[in-house]
């Protein structure tokens, strides 16, 4: 059927997928390149004087130039429709939004075991300081986000924490690689992997590398298997607005959640029990589903 189309509606590299996918992955193996490379800067240097709503904005900006707006140009050039290449054309489905938040939600009870078993894996000594210097930089970062005070800090938070970034990393990382991958008759397995490999390197935490490999996984499964971006978008945004909504509620003295205590362990037991009961029926509601060639 696309061997029909007007050749002006067809896009310039219709037909290299894997030169679309290595123009898509080296900027992102560049940038975790050089900042592996180069020392890494001090919390003064990354928020200096700035105010959340600055360094909000900044951050914002940066998605927007390094991930969203590549995306777009990347998918234009190669497919024209960039929305129906995205998967981004239908309305979700209430079944699909309903299993994907219970999933991504009590995926969370896996995080500590996986951060443990993270921290047993060895690291060349230049290595494991280079980064301990980015996780703690990213921590040092984050708490000044979760500093906030009043709903208008409360906004501009959500939007760099939790709405930005899902939007332009399932857009980048599911979207625009998964779906090349696919036309390159990658199998669903091997896609969703190395798609999760490349989100896991963009974070720059190695200490949460084995958590971040598992959400990737997580987000590209349910991408694959619904073919709608809004779906790995709604979860993405629910497990990192999670955050900030329960700090804004600790702060308010609505609740007293200890955000980096490890839950009780019968609690994790029931989430791991969810999380595949939850697995379970999806995987059966999407099964005649498959991420087709656009």
């Amino acid at each position: 059927m696309e061997d029909n189309l007007p050749q002006k509606k067809r896009g310039i590299l219709e037909h290299r997928p894997l030169m679309v996918f290595l123009w898509a992955v080296l900027p992102i193996i560049a940038v975790f390149g050089v900042t592996i490379m180069r020392p890494s800067p001090s919390s003064l240097e990354l928020v200096g004087n700035q105010s959340i709503l600055e360094l909000g904005l900044t951050q914002i900006m940066s998605v927007i130039i390094m991930l969203i707006l590549p995306a777009i140009l990347i998918t234009y050039i190669y497919k024209r429709r960039v929305f129906k290449f995205l998967k981004l054309l239908n309305t979700p489905k209430l079944s699909h939004i309903a299993l994907g938040a219970l999933i991504i939600l009590s995926a969370n009870f896996f995080l500590n075991y996986l951060m443990e078993l993270n921290n047993i894996i060895p690291l060349p000594d230049g290595l494991e300081l280079k980064f301990q210097g980015l996780q703690e930089l990213t921590s040092q970062a984050q708490a000044f986000f979760l500093n906030f005070s009043g709903f208008n800090d409360f906004l501009i938070v959500f939007l760099t924490l939790a709405i930005f970034p899902a939007i332009a990393e399932e857009i980048y990382f599911r979207g625009l690689l998964i779906g090349v991958l696919n036309d390159m008759k990658i199998g669903a397995f091997h896609a969703i992997f190395i798609s999760s490999i490349l989100f896991a390197m963009m974070h720059f935490q190695f200490y949460y590398i084995l958590p971040l490999l598992f959400m990737g996984g997580i987000l590209g499964y349910v991408y694959y298997r619904t073919k709608n971006l809004w779906v790995s978008i709604f979860m993405h945004l629910l497990n990192n607005g999670l955050i900030v909504l329960l700090t804004l509620s600790n702060q308010n003295k609505l609740t007293k959640i200890d955000l980096e205590a490890n839950p009780p362990l019968h609690i994790s037991a029931i989430g791991i029990i969810i999380f595949i009961i939850s697995v379970y029926y999806f995987h059966q509601l999407t099964k005649s589903n498959k991420l087709k060639n656009v």
